[in-house]
Parts: C-alpha cells; structure tokens; sequence
C-alpha cells in the first residue's frame, strides 16, 4: 500500500474502534451525564452562552464542547448516548491524523502508521475518545495548535499563517476547558525555541495578528456573556473558582505530587513497557534530531504542569499521549531499522523493547487467570455473565501470553503486532458485551423513570424533588426524565425542612449517610424504592406512607 493508502487504512481502522457500540450503553456518572444534560438543556430551554445544567447555572465549564454535541444532535432531534460522544469521537481521529502527520515529519511513514497504532490502542487514549468528556477535544485542540507551530519551527509552514492557526486552536481550546488551553501549548513552543536557541524566531510566529485572532474568539465568547449571558454567573469568578483555587487548593480531586509517577504507567497500558527506552532514546538523540525536543517538551511539562497542580486526575495529562506515542514508535523504528535515511540513529539494543513487552505480557497472563478464577469460583462480577467474564479472560490471557513469548524469543515487532491486536480485540469485545452488560449498576435511567413516575403527583403541586447527598446523579436524573429538575443539596437542614412539610413530597438520599439527619424528619419517612449507583446505595423517600414502600425504620 502507499503511504497515503496505509494512513487512511489506520484512520478508517481507528474509526471502526471507537465507533464499535458506541451507543449501546446508557451515559454512566460522574462526567457523561453532565455534559449531555447540559447540551440537553441548551436545545430544550435556549441557554447557549452559558451551559446549564439540573436547571443551575454551569460555571465549571466553558461552553464549547456543550455546544459541539448540541449541535450535532440538532441532526438526530435529540442529545442522545450516540450524539453526546461523537465529539470525542471526531477530537480522537483528529489527533491520530495530526500524530500521522507529525510521526512522517519526524521519522517517517512507517512510524508515522506505528505512532498512530500505539496511541490508538493505548488505554486511556482509546476511553476517552469514547466518553462524554472534554479532554479529547482539548487534546486534539492543543495539538493542532503545535502541528502549526512544529510546521512553522521546521520551515514548511509560513509564520503568519501558521501562527494564526496556532493562536486559533489555542482560543478554541480555552473555550473548551478555560485558561490550559492557551498555557500548555504556548509553553510548549516558547520552552522548544529557547531549546533550540532560536527564541527570537517568536518574532515572525504572527506575534501580532495570532493574538488578536485568539481575542476575537475567545475573547468574543467573553463579552457576549457579559452583555447577554446570566446575572448570576461571572467569567472571571468562575476562572477564579475553577482555574486558581483548584489549581491551590484542590477541589474534588486533590492528589500529591507523585501521583502520575504511580498513575501514568496504569493509564499508558498497554505500552508502559515501551516508555523508558522511548524517552531514553529521545533525550539521547534530541541533538541529530531537533524536532523530536517538541515531544520531549510536551510530555514533561504537561506531566509537571499538573504535578504541581493540587488538583489532578488520570485524563489531565491525555495531552502528552501523542507525544509519548510518537517517541515509542521512534523507538520500535530505531531496533528495526526502519527510515535509517530520516534519523540516521544507530541501532539500539532490542531489550529496550522486549524486556519491557515481556513485564506487560506477563502481567497481562496473571490478569487473565485471575479473572478466571474469580469467575469459576462465582465472585461478584457486578452483573457481568460467567461465560462473558471467561471469554474476557481468555482474550487477555491469550494475547498477554503471544507477546512474551515473541518477547522472550527476542521479537520486538512481532511483540508489539500482538500487543495492538489482542488490545483492538479486548476493545471489541468489552464495548459490545461487557459495557452493556454494566448498564445495570452504572446508568441511571432506570431509576430515574421511577423517580418522574412516582413524584408525578407531588411535583405537579408544586413541590421539588430533593437529591441529598446523591453527588452527580442529579445530572442523570435530569437527563434520562427529559427535565427533572431535583434540588441537589449536602445540608442535612434542607432535607430535614422538605420531609417536614405536610404536603407529600420525595427525596432521594444516600442510605448510608441518614444518620446525620435529624430523627424527627425522618420519623414518619417510607421508602418507595431503592438502587445502588456509583458506589452509593440510594433511596426514594416520602414523607408520608406510600402503597409500593415500607416504613424507613423497617429497611434493613
């Protein structure tokens, strides 16, 4: 095949996978129900400058990926689990061609095809290029923004263009997760040129009309919020809440500083293996190769960029993903042979890819029979069928036993074929089996419906329906009842104060927290249902008796 042929083949490939069953399961919390709730909101009530979502105002996101689903669901009639993750779908392929572009610049077509395999593959990659959340889009956003400036650095791209392209993307990627979008990549680039002792070159990167394409758009979505968007809902209170304040303090997720040295090599399955000799090999040969700096910048200042930030979560850092699948496929390329012409690098040794191969292989093997065991000896699979937990098993058993054997037999291509085989494999069958079969313990919907069923009566008099400590399901109770709108609250007195009123009236709590609520609230409480949901055992309580429901006191 030609190089273009094979590209398009690996696009075409990439897109199969993360289209496999893509809808086929409900949006499960915390993330997926949010954002489709606020796209949801933006069709059915005309909130577009601000998102909202539960009916509040939303000042934890900028608008952009809200609008992207809205938009594409305006062709189907309605946000549902297909059109709310087909943007992370199109941001996933939009990075894999950019790293195809990026890997023919740097090495060649054949590495170009290998970087596009590995990132494709990798396991976090793969997930959110599949999930209702914001950070494929950032990634590709931030990536298109350096594709410009890696354009530009390497002479086939104009300053004024390519700058403009990159202060655009950076403008858009504000606007979809706030002020990273414009501090990575602008680092990234401003640390790569000091690198190169060529910072002065800054100069012709469209230092001008850049920064004034980057105003006109993000700056634009700015001052419309402030003429036309709510009166409760400020850009830079928000910005301060949710960029300063987390980035100090923390706010739902605060980690240490070396949470990613323990997290990213969980995250970069099934290719952690490769990692040590890819940044060995980048570092040791940065100088034959000026153009490889840019991915040895990306990947350690995102990586120290949210270290030192108190907030942090695994899906942060997805932006140095092709960066780091870039360099692992430099490495393959070098042990093979493969585009001597374009790097010129000696051979390395071929243990830098098959010891570290073998480590997963094995690991994968134990993985395998331990998930056997557990299935042949009837331990809770959460919903999930012996058989299917079986055949999960044999798929990772089988494919993490092929690449230590090719590791051990000292067969570093062969290893990696097997690797992104038996991956593509596990990823089939897990999206059309094992996701729906979740579905049960994950989605909310089911409990949702009953919810808007059984607080019909009392929501038509005019009474809310309280979600007290329930954490994001409100979202997916307002998303899978097309507006249920729950009054989402951690204070004990607001319960206590709703169950106290003598009209009828409905809540849902978290069972295992009723003790912080006072007696005489909860004295005459019956329990109309209940589910366990994002590790949360729930109720739906009324205040008065009720014909489906036990008293709370006789729940066990």
């Amino acid at each position: 095949m030609t190089q273009m042929t094979q590209e398009r083949a690996i696009l075409a490939a990439a897109a199969v996978l993360f289209l496999w069953f893509l809808g086929a399961h409900d949006l499960w919390a915390p993330d997926e129900p949010f954002f489709a709730e606020g796209a949801r909101e933006m069709l059915a009530d005309g909130h577009w400058l601000v998102s909202h979502v539960n009916g509040e105002v939303n000042s934890h996101k900028p608008p952009l990926f809200f609008w992207l689903i809205a938009w594409g669901s305006m062709l189907f009639g309605a946000v549902s689990e297909l059109t709310a993750r087909l943007p992370s779908v199109l941001a996933a392929l939009g990075t894999l061609w950019i790293t195809l572009r990026l890997g023919r610049q740097w090495y060649g077509p054949r590495t170009a095809v290998l970087a596009a395999v590995i990132l494709a593959t990798a396991h976090m990659f793969w997930d959110k290029a599949r999930w209702v959340q914001i950070d494929a889009l950032l990634c590709f956003l931030i990536w298109a923004a350096l594709l410009a400036f890696a354009k530009f650095r390497a002479n086939e791209a104009g300053g004024r263009g390519a700058g403009m392209v990159f202060w655009s993307a950076m403008a858009l990627a504000v606007l979809a997760k706030g002020p990273v979008g414009l501090l990575l990549p602008l680092a990234i680039a401003l640390i790569t040129l000091a690198w190169d002792r060529n910072l002065g070159r800054w100069r012709q990167f469209a230092p001008l009309l850049g920064p004034l394409c980057f105003v006109a758009i993000a700056g634009g979505w700015v001052v419309a919020v402030n003429l036309w968007g709510p009166q409760d809902y400020s850009v830079f209170g928000a910005l301060r809440e949710h960029f300063v304040e987390r980035g100090m303090h923390g706010m739902h997720h605060a980690r240490p500083f070396w949470y990613y040295l323990h997290q990213l090599p969980v995250s970069l399955l099934p290719w952690t293996g490769l990692l040590p000799g890819a940044l060995y090999l980048a570092w040791r040969h940065q100088r034959q190769q000026p153009a490889v700096r840019l991915a040895l910048v990306a990947t350690v200042f995102i990586l120290v960029f949210f270290s030192i930030s108190t907030e942090k979560r695994d899906l942060y850092v997805l932006p140095a993903f092709p960066a780091i699948a870039l360099m692992m496929a430099g490495l393959v390329a070098v042990i093979c042979g493969w585009e001597r012409s374009h790097n010129a690098t000696p051979a390395l040794h071929r243990r830098w890819v098959t010891i570290g191969q073998g480590v997963v292989g094995g690991l994968f093997v134990l993985t395998g029979v331990a998930l056997a065991v557990m299935a042949a000896s009837g331990r809770d699979l959460h919903e999930v069928p012996v058989w299917m937990a079986l055949v999960l098993s044999g798929i990772i058993t089988s494919m993490g036993a092929a690449v230590l054997v090719f590791a051990l037999r000292s067969r570093p291509l062969r290893s990696v074929q097997t690797t992104a085989a038996g991956m593509v494999a596990l990823y089939l069958f897990a999206t059309a089996c094992i996701y729906p079969a979740l579905d049960p313990v994950k989605s909310a919907r089911d409990f949702a419906l009953i919810i808007k069923d059984t607080s019909a009566e009392s929501r038509a008099a005019g009474h809310q329906v309280v979600a007290w400590r329930t954490g994001n399901l409100p979202n997916s109770f307002a998303f899978y009842t097309n507006g249920l709108y729950t009054v989402d609250t951690n204070d004990p007195e607001v319960l206590a104060a709703h169950l106290r009123q003598s009209a009828t009236v409905f809540a849902v709590v978290q069972a295992s927290t009723l003790g912080d609520v006072p007696a005489d609230a909860l004295a005459h409480a019956w329990v109309v249902d209940r589910t366990r949901l994002s590790r949360r055992d729930l109720l739906l309580i009324s205040n008065t008796t009720h014909p489906q429901g036990v008293p709370l006191e006789q729940l066990e």
